[in-house]
């Protein structure tokens, strides 16, 4: 589907909690991942935030899929990657799952600034989402697992 329509967005919809299930589905270009034992009030957060470029996924998966990239990928020699320290505090958020409502609240930030700090890490990161960025943070060593 995403070869033929590539801006589309996918959500996959599962019973898995299996963090190796969670990394295809977002190796095959998943945005988000919602467990089918969420409420239909977090099923719509995560349409929504999937809407807004974010990725979501259940908070309690987030640790040990992070935790699991970072132990099977060696750290690489870092590369030029400059990120101001607002920057770095939207990361080290963002790999704590934190959503862009929470980070603007504890940064004392619009939504709209962190959106804009995340679209500036994505590039420089060379990442499509939240779950990329910081899987290419902790492969370059920007980042370390006591960051999670």
């Amino acid at each position: 589907m995403l070869a033929r329509f590539p801006e589309a967005k996918v959500i996959a919809w599962t019973i898995s909690d299996s963090s190796d299930d969670l990394l295809r589905m977002m190796q095959a270009g998943c945005a988000g991942y919602v467990l089918k034992d969420a409420g239909p009030s977090e099923l719509q957060r995560a349409l929504l935030a999937t809407l807004r470029s974010e990725s979501p996924v259940p908070r309690r998966m987030i640790p040990a899929v992070l935790r699991r990239v970072a132990e099977s990928t060696p750290i690489l020699s870092r590369p030029q990657v400059k990120l101001t320290s607002r920057e770095m505090q939207v990361l080290r958020a963002a790999a704590k799952g934190h959503t862009t409502k929470r980070m603007a609240k504890d940064l004392g930030l619009a939504a709209s600034s962190i959106e804009s700090h995340l679209r500036n890490l994505f590039k420089k990161l060379d990442a499509n989402n939240r779950g990329e960025a910081v899987s290419s943070a902790l492969k370059i060593g920007l980042i370390t697992l006591s960051d999670l």
